[in-house]
């Protein structure tokens, strides 16, 4: 077969995906070939003085990094350029590496290899944003704000209450990601093109030494299947997508016309012609990198759309490659958020007079007016919006109800003061999960729960991929050794 290929294709297709792989996907290459060849000595399928030549051409290519940095004339890709390097130390011998397996089975695991340990990088710098939200939700619980519904204020809450609301999304969404990452975990070595093979392999083994859970059940599912990339893109996605909420709710909240929070200096840029513009920039930069990633996340699943049930390339290295480069993005707006929130101070005196202007508190106006008048809400609600439309005029308020009741508003100047007080609105809300005291109790045990379950997540995936490379260090280091 003529190996020359047209340079458009080249340009376009080999030569990048040679480039990726040398770039994301070599460290995780040779360790799969490690592996392999290992459990296929131990099945006595390669003859252990075979296996010790290759893992001899395997050290000299990794010591002389013999790779040009354009993929060579007449290779497909990077794997063929690894396996001539082998061949020119050693024919017949590198013949033997890829028993029992094909560039599918290969590729895929070596693809999800390089994922795991990325996305689990991801989910430890989660988890530290997520505790320095804690800490800044901890700090505000006596912090008054205004809490919006339709852009409009709506009720008086505490930073605490608002911030942890996110916290417990951006958990959930992390809880979510590691969910997603049991279908990454699962190693496809041993599937071959679709079907196995007839060689006395162990799937097990190779999975293993190389940190996964187990193998693929299904050696076609092994080859065709998206989820191993498809679920923690839409995982992702999802947490992007609240990052990139939340960055536009404390833009509006930073507003000079709303002021409930406040950026330091270091966190804004002022204007080339304006002086007395302070932009808080690195919200928006966290919106559009947040952005720009969920949209990477979101091509990773439409990608698949039509695709034939099959291997295909659309699971090859030009999307995952396009999905790790985006990582970048994603670890920058988790760094965004958490310098963000934690450098973020509230105004409460401006939470108090927002709340007053707009009527944020008269819920609390109609809810005692029914518990002390014991009439029906709707009735309160419509004394209250009265009192509201003419400028909070008590007055009104008792004109109104008396209409709507037939009967004297049941309390004092001082007591509809008091109903109206921001900070009574809180104290007084000790549903579970409100901003008193007493409701954030099941917030913050919530937040604990969820912290305490990606904790331990983290740690048996970490403890599973220390020994297994422990493991295969030993295996590998073995091959040498007389049988």
């Amino acid at each position: 077969m003529d190996n020359s290929f047209s340079r458009v294709y080249v340009d376009a297709v080999l030569d990048p995906g040679y480039k990726n792989w040398r770039r994301l996907f070599y460290a995780d290459s040779v360790a799969v070939h490690k592996a392999h060849l290992v459990m296929l000595v131990e099945r006595g399928i390669v003859r252990r003085t075979t296996a010790s030549r290759i893992k001899a051409s395997m050290a000299d290519i990794e010591s002389r990094a013999p790779f040009p940095d354009r993929i060579p004339d007449g290779m497909e890709d990077f794997f063929c350029a690894y396996e001539a390097e082998l061949g020119r130390r050693g024919a017949e011998e590198a013949a033997y590496l890829h028993t029992a397996r094909s560039r599918n089975d290969l590729d895929t695991t070596i693809f999800r290899l390089t994922l795991k340990r990325e996305l689990l990088d991801l989910i430890r710098q989660f988890a530290e944003v997520a505790n320095s939200i804690l800490v800044r939700s901890r700090a505000g619980e006596a912090e008054l704000t205004v809490l919006y519904t339709h852009g409009q204020p709506a009720n008086v809450s505490t930073m605490a209450h608002y911030l942890t609301a996110f916290l417990l999304d951006f958990l959930e969404g992390t809880e979510s990601l590691i969910q997603a990452m049991r279908s990454t975990d699962h190693c496809p070595l041993g599937a071959c093109a679709i079907t196995g093979t007839g060689f006395p392999i162990d799937r097990e083994r190779t999975s293993s030494l190389l940190g996964f859970s187990s193998p693929v059940p299904n050696t076609y599912q092994a080859i065709s299947t998206s989820h191993w990339l498809a679920l923690p893109a839409q995982a992702l996605q999802l947490i992007l997508v609240d990052m990139g909420r939340l960055a536009a709710d404390l833009l509006h909240k930073a507003s000079s016309e709303v002021g409930l929070v406040l950026f330091p200096d270091d966190l804004v840029q002022t204007s080339s012609i304006m002086p007395q513009k302070r932009n808080p920039v690195i919200l928006e930069h966290l919106r559009v990198q947040a952005g720009l990633a969920a949209g990477v996340c979101d091509s990773m699943v439409q990608l698949f759309r039509n695709a034939p049930y099959q291997d295909v390339n659309e699971a090859a290295d030009a999307p995952v490659s396009q999905f790790l480069d985006s990582l970048r993005d994603v670890r920058a707006c988790a760094s965004l958020l958490k310098e963000a929130v934690s450098k973020m101070t509230s105004d409460p005196l401006r939470a108090r007079t927002v709340a007053l202007s707009c009527g944020a508190t008269t819920t609390e106006l109609a809810d005692t007016i029914v518990r002390k008048s014991g009439v029906g809400f709707r009735v309160a609600h419509r004394a209250c919006a009265a009192f509201v439309r003419s400028g909070f005029d008590k007055g009104t308020l008792r004109e109104t109800f008396r209409k709507m009741s037939g009967r004297d508003l049941p309390l004092s100047d001082a007591e509809t003061d008091q109903a109206l007080s921001p900070e009574h609105f809180v104290s007084v809300r000790q549903t579970s999960g409100g901003p008193a005291p007493g409701g954030m109790v099941a917030v913050y045990e919530a937040i604990q729960s969820s912290i305490s379950r990606i904790g331990d997540a983290l740690a048996r995936m970490e403890e599973r991929d220390r020994s297994a490379q422990a493991e295969l260090n030993a295996a590998w280091a073995a091959l040498d050794e007389a049988p």
